[in-house]
């Protein structure tokens, strides 16, 4: 299995109870965290839904083991996003972009 370095990735932890998807799908409030910090979170078995939102094509050519894909045109529509306001989201892509 190829082991995936966190490092190069932006990461950003969102909390859902905070109104992540309120209304009419408006963020609120991001935290950026360090990959050390996801790792930290992934390494303790805290529960969390890691989502990578870049293309398939960029998924299935690297990403975080774990996490799963749900490119950013279909995370307004997706079913894949917990019920549970509660449940720690993580978001990661590429860059700042």
């Amino acid at each position: 299995m190829k082991k995936t370095n966190l490092c190069g990735w932006v990461v950003w932890m969102v909390v859902a109870s905070a109104g992540f998807f309120v209304g009419n799908a408006q963020a609120m409030d991001f935290t950026e965290i360090t990959a050390e910090d996801l790792k930290s979170k992934m390494d303790s078995g805290e529960k969390l839904l890691l989502i990578n939102p870049l293309s398939d094509i960029e998924f299935n050519t690297q990403h975080i083991p774990g996490s799963v894909n749900i490119p950013l045109q279909n995370i307004l529509v997706t079913e894949r996003l917990p019920k549970n306001r509660d449940q720690l989201i993580v978001t990661y892509c590429l860059g700042r972009k």
